[in-house]
């Protein structure tokens, strides 16, 4: 099945970071409140990780806009180095970030990630046949280069009629970069499904059809029985 498949490419972000001296729980966790500053953590790549702080406030709106799947440009104390989000930490109950981990990257290394999947449009077989719409996946494996790995890949699914459906195997033809199993269903349009009042109805159908079959039965031994009785 031909399907329209659109890639879209990583947002390059830069962030400035500070090196952190505040080290265990107590000096850590009063570093928003003193300072505006959250604690990270850079690590990976045959490197030592290294510890720093970042504006509380710059490092939310980068991530709200899409930063976690970003590529960041660590710039500052020893800065430049390139990274993308490894892990993020929430607040239990205020839900807003406590910790950030990066891992950093060489651009022009090859690397594997999961990319969100996303569908646009609303199936024909959904808006016009009435069917359900059966989402099964919603990312992909890839790999590339980290330079030229997808923020996300999004597929429009509009022309999908009831019993269609699209498999991994249908998006290899425009990205050869995904390594999902190719048998793997994404997305399914299943015969709609019959309401309370039509499945009442299907049913007293039924019970109709088994008491005429029965009725006949009875009929037929009758008759059966009569037939013998004149003999």
């Amino acid at each position: 099945m031909a399907v329209s498949l659109k890639i879209y490419q990583r947002e390059t972000i830069e962030l400035d970071v500070e090196k952190r001296e505040e080290r265990g729980k107590g000096p850590v966790g009063r570093l928003r409140r003193e300072q505006g500053m959250l604690p990270g953590v850079i690590y990976g790549h045959h490197q030592d990780p290294s510890v720093f702080k970042v504006e509380a406030l710059r490092l939310e709106r980068a991530m709200s806009g899409g930063g976690r799947n970003a590529i960041f440009v660590l710039a500052g104390d020893g800065g430049g180095e390139r990274a993308v989000v490894r892990d993020v930490q929430y607040h239990k109950v205020r839900g807003d970030i406590v910790h950030v981990d990066f891992l950093r990257i060489n651009p022009e290394e090859e690397i594997s990630s999961t990319v969100p999947l996303n569908t646009v449009g609303t199936p024909v077989g959904v808006s016009v046949s009435g069917g359900a719409l059966q989402h099964s996946v919603t990312n992909v494996d890839m790999t590339c280069i980290a330079a030229e790995m997808p923020s996300q890949v999004e597929i429009d699914i509009t022309d999908l009629e009831i019993g269609d459906s699209i498999h991994v195997s249908d998006l290899l033809e425009t990205e050869s970069r995904i390594t999902t199993d190719p048998g793997v269903t994404i997305v399914s349009v299943l015969q709609p499904r019959l309401t309370v009042d039509e499945e009442a109805d299907a049913e007293a159908d039924e019970l109709g059809d088994d008491a005429v079959a029965e009725a006949d039965a009875a009929e037929e031994g009758g008759e059966a029985t009569e037939d013998g009785d004149d003999e």
